[in-house]
């Protein structure tokens, strides 16, 4: 019992460690510290050899899963030999009613398909899905590999300068999900 104890620790501790960024270990060396009774401080200079870091970084990228399993929405899939045009056109009038939610455009021969969002759980793609589907009835939830980048990096859109209209010229705003 003892010894898996033990050997529970030893991975925490090893999980630990690994998951600390150089970065941030350089920093915290070269914060000055209070090494003497007068108060003055010692300062660390920190000189790295290239190919130890590159080696950190090839070590944390080959430990660290790229892609999550999760959901998006289908808001367009069509194999006609205008699919193209209209995939795009699917993705501008979504980007104009939902400038929030990220949209992207996959092509599985033969058919484009305009996918949206980044859900990691059935019940946000649930909610994503109520969103959208006012504006695209045909809208499914299909099963996606997400990029964790994708899911850290929030969309960025400024603010529109005047309304945004839809084909019927009605004024359109877009709600964040609550």
């Amino acid at each position: 019992m003892k010894r898996i104890l033990i050997f529970a620790m030893a991975l925490l501790v090893c999980g630990v460690a690994s998951a600390q960024k150089i970065e941030d270990f350089k920093a915290r060396l070269a914060e000055p510290t209070l090494n003497d009774t007068l108060g003055r401080a010692g300062k660390v200079v920190v000189h790295e050899v290239g190919t130890a870091a590159e080696a950190v970084r090839k070590s944390d990228a080959a430990t660290k899963p790229e892609t999550v399993k999760g959901f998006r929405i289908v808001i367009f899939f069509d194999n006609s030999s205008t699919a193209r045009a209209k995939a795009e056109e699917a993705i501008m009038h979504f980007n104009a009613i939902y400038p929030d939610v990220r949209s992207y455009m996959d092509y599985e021969n033969p058919y484009f398909k305009v996918l949206v969002g980044g859900c990691v759980t059935s019940e946000e793609a649930i909610v994503l899905l109520g969103r959208i589907t006012p504006n695209f009835p045909k809208a499914y939830i299909t099963r996606e590999e997400i990029k964790l980048t994708e899911l850290s990096q929030p969309k960025f859109v400024p603010a529109p300068a005047e309304p945004i209209t839809d084909s019927i010229t009605n004024p359109v705003t877009a709600r964040p999900i609550e």
